[in-house]
């Protein structure tokens, strides 16, 4: 059974003949009977009753035009999403931001993007590294900006540049205006950080572990703002990525000695195949790759 078969038998159906379906449809008259004569072998039924002049449908073919013609709209409605999604008139991109990654600069992209692609929907999903790459394996979101600290087997990923982490300090604070500082330094000091399991948390408990010091965390949260709060009311001094801290009068920003960076990817699922859409986005901020 062949589209165009059925196309043919609700043509000729609506019509009342195979002369003016033959005609409406730019096809020879021997070539669209032959086309429902071989549909009605395959159905075991008989589609019309027939004279020279109407082809009317018999109770069998009523029965079967009924369900066809459902299908049939069914058909032509994912026909004309296929074509809008290949011409990129129309997508949704569900794109995974963490809240420590490069954000201005991926917000001027995406807002460039945007201009180019004015027809294609981009959504925005703000999470953790952590729960972001939970979200691609789960096939909940297209792609993701994320920070990871080593090669993730269930994720293609592509490095578009790295971040400082500094020693962000509230302005009171009696360390403000060293120009570096090493992590021996911060021994006894009280931090506010990034909850444990995120990868710019493992960065941090590394260097201090490889210093032989055990901070001490009186918070822990994974979003920037709380942590800023918390800061600037005394509960701690933070660990974050540099530019979380910029502009912004109320911290005091410290590089460590020696300096600590991590690394933004862009990331999707292994073996899904990407959506025009998505691999328009993909291949548009790998070619800008300026985070």
């Amino acid at each position: 059974m062949e589209l165009k078969q059925l196309e043919y038998f609700l043509t000729i159906s609506k019509l009342k003949s195979f002369t003016l379906a033959a005609d409406q449809l730019y096809i020879s008259q021997p070539g669209i009977t032959s086309a429902v004569r071989r549909l009605e072998d395959e159905l075991g039924i008989q589609l019309f009753a027939r004279n020279r002049k109407t082809a009317i449908l018999t109770p069998e073919g009523q029965v079967f035009a009924n369900h066809i013609e459902g299908i049939m709209n069914d058909v032509s409605k994912a026909l004309t999403k296929v074509e809008e999604l290949k011409n990129l008139s129309k997508g949704t991109i569900m794109l995974g931001i963490s809240p420590v990654t490069s954000v201005s600069v991926a917000s001027f992209l995406l807002a460039k993007f945007k201009t180019i692609y004015p027809d294609l929907d981009l959504v925005f999903i703000e999470d953790s590294s952590t729960n972001l790459q939970k979200l691609l394996e789960d096939e909940k979101i297209d792609l993701a900006l994320l920070v990871l600290d080593e090669e993730v087997e269930n994720l293609n990923t592509l490095i578009l540049g790295r971040q400082e982490l500094v020693l962000g300090l509230p302005s009171f604070h009696l360390l403000k205006g060293k120009a570096q500082l090493p992590i021996s330094a911060l021994k006894g000091e009280q931090f506010v950080l990034l909850k444990e399991g995120c990868p710019v948390r493992k960065v941090i408990d590394d260097i201090f572990a490889q210093a032989n010091i055990e901070p001490k965390i009186t918070f822990e949260s994974n979003y920037i703002q709380a942590i800023q709060r918390l800061v600037l009311c005394g509960a701690g001094i933070t660990i974050l990525p540099s530019e979380s801290l910029e502009n912004n009068t109320n911290f005091s920003s410290v590089s460590l000695d020696p300096p600590l960076y991590v690394s933004t990817h862009l990331a999707f699922k292994k073996n899904k195949p990407l959506s025009r859409a998505t691999q328009t986005l993909y291949d548009f901020i790998k070619s800008s790759c300026t985070l």
